[in-house]
């Protein structure tokens, strides 16, 4: 029986980089309502539905929701990559995932912002988290009483407090150590933990300190600790570490209004997307402690 074919419509630089061998051999990792996920010889990559977030590991197709759970896709079923193309073996039989004709989007954060768009960053995240209740991460800046009553909101505060005594005292390995321990911590398929330190990662380009011996050591921790945590979460982990983020992050360049920062972010999960924005405006608070002179 001849597969039946779909095609990727749009898909980051990122994830199309890890399909250029020759011949790659995988399995489906997992699937959920609007997503495959793939096991690429180590890298994990995701089928998506039309419309979702763009994301470093995004493979964006044109089928709805719908249409991908028809597909009776299973974890476990082979997969194999060759000339452009996604071949995946279901239960119906074969599906093959055309990348010929996708849209390829750059999704490397570079971008240092002034320290005035940085202010002003700062000032829009807090007003687009006070208009968000999603009951995680947002709360420990919106609503600490609050927080104080959710178990892992209350362990993550104490985490950041500690972290915030030792950037203080310049104690960048111990402040990283601190922070690695929200790794895995929270609720949803990424755990808020995760979707935060990306967000920290990021919100370190977006203020120019990638360089500073605090955001080297943070990563090496992190990096040492992907273990920690589900393999879904691991891989958007992996691609914070190399600059690599989604495209409602990368946007922030443009510097959007609350409301505009707010659409873009709210699209991405439950809680994630906002967990993540939680993670920037903690970066950019916490370049108060990281003075030049420090570098």
């Amino acid at each position: 029986m001849n597969p039946v074919k779909y095609a990727v419509t749009t898909a980051s630089d990122y994830a199309v980089g890890l399909l250029r061998k020759p011949s790659i051999y995988g399995i489906v990792h997992s699937v959920y309502r609007k997503t495959v996920n793939l096991a690429l010889e180590g890298e994990l990559l995701a089928l998506q539905a039309a419309g979702s977030p763009l994301s470093p590991i995004s493979l964006i197709t044109n089928l709805t929701a719908g249409e991908i759970n028809a597909l009776a896709l299973s974890p476990g079923a082979s997969v194999l990559v060759q000339d452009h193309v996604i071949l995946v073996n279901g239960t119906n039989g074969t599906c093959l995932f055309d990348l010929q004709t996708a849209s390829i989007h750059n999704l490397g954060l570079s971008k240092d912002l002034s320290s005035e768009a940085c202010t002003y960053l700062q000032k829009e995240i807090f007003h687009a988290l006070s208009l968000r209740d999603a009951g995680s991460f947002e709360l420990l800046f919106t609503d600490r009483a609050r927080a104080e009553s959710i178990p892992f909101l209350a362990a993550a505060q104490r985490r950041l407090s500690d972290a915030d005594r030792l950037l203080q005292g310049c104690c960048w390995e111990d402040a990283a150590a601190v922070l690695c321990r929200l790794i895995g911590l929270g609720l949803g398929l990424t755990p808020g933990g995760d979707d935060f330190l990306c967000g920290v990662l990021a919100g370190l380009i977006l203020a120019g300190y990638r360089a500073h011996p605090f955001a080297l050591t943070l990563s090496a921790q992190i990096k040492g600790h992907l273990g920690d945590t589900n393999d879904i979460s691991a891989a958007f982990l992996r691609c914070a570490l190399q600059g690599q983020f989604s495209l409602a992050v990368n946007r922030l360049t443009a510097l959007p209004s609350a409301s505009e920062m707010l659409a873009l972010f709210c699209k991405i999960g439950h809680s994630s997307g906002t967990d993540t924005l939680c993670g920037i405006y903690y970066a950019l608070q916490c370049v108060r402690f990281l003075s030049p002179e420090n570098f």
